[in-house]
């Protein structure tokens, strides 16, 4: 597979990005962060794991990155990035170890909700002669991990204690909002939760205590997080807006961001008249939460309509259709807007980067299995 090859010649199945939305959508978040005073993008990079778009949302006015892999976190700063919070608590000597030595060659903050936890942290950080940043993570409900918010500022007060670590912040994650598909109901949730977080803001700092960094906020809440007035600066860490998905896409607000992530599957038979068996199964395609994060759902065909249902297996997907299909040939070519990408990136090697029906770059995967 070459630069310049037909994007109908791709061996399926393959990873496609379309340069074009995706260039679209780092602009449309970039231009509105840069229009608004105080206001801040963190780009999440789960999703992608991709430096080179990183750097692309960095140019775009982002303050840096987040991610919830240490292993990525490594890679990136190879890759020359140094602005990173990492969004989950490091533990085991190990990795307490290795993220000790990143700490010497970037500005790495770490994410805790523990003391034990910090203790580990700054005996090793002293025996290395470093001081290693730390976020407190803040409690969002079931599935999230963090600091009950009663309890936040005894917590932070208590990390005064350790002279291995440097307090820098308050982080949170409000994952139930991307299960509220309403704009105004999702922006009168998201405004509740960050009153609660200004009144825990504000008992640590009148404790004495500087809190520098806020991050919170996700690609759901884009444009809604720095609307609030009462906080300033927060790094929101919105993510998958970059590719985008069809589950997302249909949530009101995200509509803006073009499908950039697809994957490119082949018809290898038609059984029935109303039937298509494709090369691409979930093990190149995920099948991957509704927009109530509970039911399963699977991808969404691209320019290919009168499906009744998706049924998945590893390596290959039936496709039934409502009524007979005869224009759909054995060899033709479709594309699959999968229902998460983040999940479905981690799924292949290789990005075929798309432009006019060519392929214009191919990037490696080099970050999928970094944790």
């Amino acid at each position: 597979m070459s630069v310049d090859m037909p994007k109908d010649q791709l061996e399926t199945p393959a990873l496609l990005i379309d340069l074009d939305a995706l260039e679209k959508n780092i602009k449309t978040m970039g231009d509105y962060y840069r229009a608004k005073k105080g206001a801040a993008l963190r780009p999440h990079q789960k999703g992608h794991r991709l430096p080179t778009i990183a750097k692309k949302q960095m140019d775009a006015g982002a303050i840096g990155v987040a991610s919830t892999s240490l292993g990525l976190a490594e890679f990136y700063v190879k890759s020359g990035i140094d602005e990173i919070l990492v969004t989950a608590e490091i533990c085991g000597a190990s990795k307490i170890a290795k993220l000790c030595a990143l700490s010497k060659h970037a500005d790495i903050t770490v994410s805790v909700d523990d003391l034990e936890n910090i203790r580990q942290l700054s005996e090793t950080a002293l025996a290395n002669g470093r001081r290693i940043k730390i976020a407190a993570e803040l409690y969002m409900g079931l599935g999230s991990a963090g600091v009950e918010l009663s309890r936040a500022k005894d917590f932070v007060l208590e990390i005064q204690k350790y002279r291995g670590v440097e307090f820098k912040g308050l982080w949170w994650h409000a994952g139930q909002l991307g299960g509220v598909q309403e704009f105004e109901k999702r922006r009168d949730m998201e405004f509740k939760i960050l009153d609660d977080i200004v009144i825990v803001k504000d008992d640590i700092e009148d404790a004495g205590i500087n809190v520098e960094m806020l991050s919170g906020g996700f690609s759901c809440t884009w444009n809604i997080t720095p609307e609030y007035q009462s906080l300033r600066n927060v790094g929101v860490q919105a993510g998958s807006y970059v590719f985008s998905d069809w589950v997302s896409h249909s949530i009101e607000g995200l509509e803006v961001f073009d499908y950039a992530l697809t994957v490119l599957t082949r018809c290898i038979s038609r059984p029935k008249t109303n039937e298509a068996i494709l090369d691409a199964g979930m093990n190149s395609c995920s099948f991957e939460h509704g927009e109530d994060y509970v039911r399963v759902v699977g991808p969404e065909f691209k320019d290919l309509d009168g499906i009744e249902r998706v049924v998945p297996r590893e390596e290959l997907t039936l496709a039934v259709f409502k009524s007979e299909k005869p224009e759909v040939k054995v060899g033709d070519l479709f594309e699959l807007i999968p229902p998460h990408s983040d999940t479905t990136a981690k799924l292949h090697d290789k990005y075929y980067g798309i432009r006019d029906g060519k392929v214009e770059v191919i990037w490696p995967n080099y970050g999928r299995g970094l944790f």
